[in-house]
């Protein structure tokens, strides 16, 4: 009897020791196989100059295997992008996202739609392909990635299976407040900040907060019309040019009542930031 039962133990013991090596075995591939695939980082280069960028952004960069970014950054990173792989940003295709081009009943937009849709699919593939072999991907971009910062937002929606980092870095915002040397909080009225666009002055004007505008290609003389109906024509208003850009930065300044006047003759590139309220007095 006695034989019997260590004879069964043994056997108890022997498929225990064997199911503890195959679980241990399957832990050790399948992190293996987690560590062999690549990741995806997206990443602020900062605004303006090349000396914007922050440290932790050249560090990701260098660790980087693909690199994903428009020709004037890598023109103007040319010393940390040696010897890199590069994705084409224009496949990116990112306009339509999330859009059913179906419904669209313009023949030409739905086209494009569907074009969108396609080279968007391609730079997915392409991407995941990458990250599968292992690599490293790090899609540049300026400013706030996460304000106004286009595709970046649906970049973490497309991949949020892989988790992509968002490395911070300097916004226009934060260089065009450095240029103006003014807290953009230190308003009399109201200590409110609000960041926004034409399209949404009406619903955020009634306590005449201090605004931040992101322009957008809206036409000057529309925004500053838009602005008398809601703010007294004094109120103080400031547009910064090309901020972060040591020689091209300019700031214009005036009220509702001049700034039209003031600003004859100058083009507005995309790169301006308009500000609207009384911590510029």
């Amino acid at each position: 009897m006695y034989k019997f039962n260590l004879r069964i133990w043994l056997k108890f013991a022997f498929i225990m020791l064997f199911f503890t090596v195959f679980l241990q075995f399957c832990n050790i591939s399948n992190a293996s196989e987690k560590e062999s695939k690549g990741s995806l980082w997206l990443v602020s280069v900062g605004v303006g100059d090349a000396d914007l960028i922050t440290v932790r952004a050249i560090n990701m960069i260098k660790k980087s295997d693909v690199v994903i970014c428009h020709q004037r950054t890598k023109e103007k990173l040319t010393e940390y992008l040696e010897g890199k792989e590069f994705m084409d940003i224009s496949l990116a295709g990112w306009r339509n996202y999330g859009k059913d081009c179906s419904g669209i009943e313009d023949k030409e937009k739905r086209a494009a739609c569907e074009k969108d849709t396609q080279t968007r699919a391609e730079l997915i593939k392409q991407i995941r392909l990458a990250i599968d072999a292992g690599k490293n991907i790090a899609v540049l971009g300026s400013g706030d990635l996460l304000l106004y910062g286009g595709p970046y937002r649906w970049y973490l929606r497309e991949f949020k299976d892989i988790r992509p980092q968002v490395v911070p870095g300097v916004s226009c915002f934060n260089a065009a407040n450095a240029a103006l040397r003014k807290d953009v909080a230190s308003g009399k009225e109201t200590h409110a900040v609000v960041l926004t666009t034409i399209r949404e002055l009406e619903k955020l004007s009634a306590h005449h907060p201090t605004m931040v505008i992101f322009t957008m290609h809206t036409k000057f003389e529309e925004l500053v019309g838009k602005l008398k109906t809601l703010y007294p024509s004094k109120t103080p208003m400031a547009v910064v040019f090309y901020a972060g850009y040591k020689e091209k930065e300019k700031i214009l300044r005036g009220t509702l009542d001049t700034i039209l006047e003031q600003a004859k003759g100058q083009e507005f590139p995309f790169e301006h930031l308009v500000y609207v309220g009384d911590f510029l007095n």
